[in-house]
């Protein structure tokens, strides 16, 4: 997930340390940061010339018999089976103990189902917590114990591995971040990518199928997930916002809208303020997203549905990813889009699975249509085939789109029996990815701003220690102790008032549509990945790679 990314040192104003950076080192290094910036970067690096290596420390040495296996394909691939499996162990042992609950709506046509869950408050209840206003069935989750079966015990196991899951891998991640950040005590840097995963990625991996397994575990022990304690709105809006930080990680490459801008377009803005965004996110986007996908998966009960399936399927693939940080499949584009659409299938499954399919009420075609609209306007042009055929071909997609929409709405019918009168919900998805982008964006300006404002102010301060501090070290090192623990502490909290606000929400019921309710969620969230980045993160692990002092 840690796509490593450079920028020009006109951006890395936004760090105090480097505006006091030698002029003529900058100007230098300025084009090789620009260039370095994707993933065919290691590539152009070779073909630098020499003059232009002296300015960086050299890479260590790697084994070229190492590097034509690619190691990272077989990680993948481990991945991938070990996932085959535990699906066949979802469905195998929930078979054997007689589970059928697939949908609220066949509750009372299941013995198991009304066995282990209350239904679901299609009619309001008077009186009755969580189950008394009319939008009580939105927000109600359906797969989790009755009240009188909830104990202590059934909380604490899963808010215990929770939280264990996520402290393990953010650490394990910083401590990869770190190394690959830092030159080492001969001066040299780690490679970035390589076809080989390095300690790091086989820890990351082991402790994701751990607790995979242990997941599975409680799932058939005391069953609940984080759903007796928070809201499925807040669940649902990490994944969201997940999804649009991958908006902005792609955005140098595929722009917003079919293609545009493009790369070519976007050169003469490298240095503007207005793309902090971009930068900021790219190097950091991985502890969020481990964030959103950990605190999915623990929401949910590994129940035997197809539904529960493709939601594992994605919150594995997004974990699989972070377990393959800094490798060249880290960076695969056809790999990354699937990571984005996945959503389309996951939605439109569960709301076939879960929706009665009575005119007028099916919400497949709201999901599946609005999330496919991302795929046509933005998503889909991230592939490499794009760069390698005329532009205009990017109107088939959209032509496409229109006749199956279109065709689609004559047939699906409001609940009077009238078409295309539900044609405007498929704008309602699109409608909050590009409102959230905007609005994380701006946020983003305005913090890298006021940091621009503030190093402006102290630089000739800061300029004056960071001398002394160089002339003692002589090259850039890792971050002491306590800045990384007041990191660590910082960042517990930052996350921690997600999670408290989610509980909160749902500890006193309220009573809000879930679209509202996942709007909040979703600026709240945001709001935390942007705080996150440009300030916690940057205290620790520097925006680029940091460069030895000139002697």
């Amino acid at each position: 997930m840690m796509n490593d990314t450079s920028v020009s040192q006109s951006q890395m104003s936004l760090v105090v340390a480097a505006e006091v950076k030698d002029k003529k080192a900058e100007d230098a290094g300025k084009q090789a940061d620009l260039e370095n910036d994707h993933e065919g970067s290691m590539k152009r690096a070779n073909k630098k010339g020499s003059s232009a290596e002296s300015k960086q420390p050299k890479m260590a040495d790697e084994s070229s018999a190492t590097e034509s296996y690619r190691y990272d394909v077989v990680l993948w691939l481990f991945g991938m089976l070990f996932f085959s499996l535990l699906v066949s162990l979802m469905f195998g042992i929930g078979s054997i103990r007689g589970w059928d609950a697939d949908s609220a709506y066949n509750h009372n046509m299941s013995n198991s189902s009304m066995e282990r869950f209350l239904p679901e408050p299609f009619t309001p209840e008077p009186g009755v917590y969580k189950r008394s206003d009319k939008e009580a069935s939105s927000r109600w989750y359906y797969w989790k114990l009755k009240p009188e079966d909830v104990t202590a015990g059934t909380k604490l196991f899963v808010w215990f591995s929770y939280c264990l899951h996520n402290l393990s891998v953010w650490l394990v991640l910083y401590l990869q971040h770190k190394q690959k950040s830092f030159p080492d005590v001969n001066g040299k840097y780690e490679k970035k990518y390589s076809n080989t995963p390095d300690k790091y990625n086989i820890i990351l991996f082991g402790l994701n199928v751990f607790f995979h397994l242990l997941h599975l575990l409680n799932t058939h022990t005391t069953y609940d997930g984080t759903a007796a304690d928070t809201s499925e709105a807040s669940s649902q809006s990490s994944v969201i916002v997940a999804l649009i930080i991958m908006l902005f990680i792609e955005f140098k490459d595929r722009g917003v809208v079919f293609g545009y801008p493009s790369p070519y377009q976007l050169r003469k803005y490298q240095d503007s303020v207005w793309m902090s965004p971009v930068y900021i996110l790219r190097k950091y986007h991985g502890y969020f997203i481990y964030w959103a996908a950990i605190f999915t998966f623990w929401y949910h009960p590994m129940e035997n549905t197809f539904g529960h399936a493709f939601g594992f399927a994605h919150t594995w693939f997004f974990m699989l990813q972070g377990s393959l940080t800094f490798t060249n499949l880290h960076l695969n584009k056809y790999w990354r889009f699937t990571l984005e659409v996945w959503v389309t299938i996951h939605s439109g499954v569960v709301a076939v699975q879960t929706v009665p399919n009575i005119m007028g009420k099916e919400l497949w075609p709201m999901f599946v249509f609005g999330f496919a609209m991302a795929i046509i306007l933005t998503q889909l042009y991230g592939l490499p085939f794009w760069k390698n055929i005329p532009s205009w071909t990017r109107a088939i997609p959209v032509a496409v789109y229109a006749i199956i929409v279109v065709t689609s709405y004559s047939f699906i019918r409001d609940v009077q029996g009238r078409p295309f009168t539900r044609l405007q919900e498929i704008i309602r998805i699109p409608g909050i990815y590009y409102l959230i982008l905007l609005i994380g964006w701006l946020i983003i300006v305005a913090i890298a701003k006021l940091q621009r404002i503030s190093a402006a102010r102290s630089i000739s301060s800061s300029k004056e220690s960071i001398n002394k501090q160089e002339s003692k070290e002589g090259a850039p090192s890792p971050p002491p102790r306590w800045k990384e623990v007041l990191v660590l502490l910082g960042t517990v909290t930052t996350y921690a008032v997600s999670v408290f606000l989610s509980w909160i929400f749902e500890y006193i019921d309220l009573k809000v549509n879930l679209i509202v309710l996942t709007m909040i969620y979703c600026f709240s969230f945001t709001l935390i990945s942007a705080v996150f980045g440009s300030f916690l993160l940057k205290m620790v692990i520097p925006l680029q790679r940091a460069r030895p002092s000139s002697s």
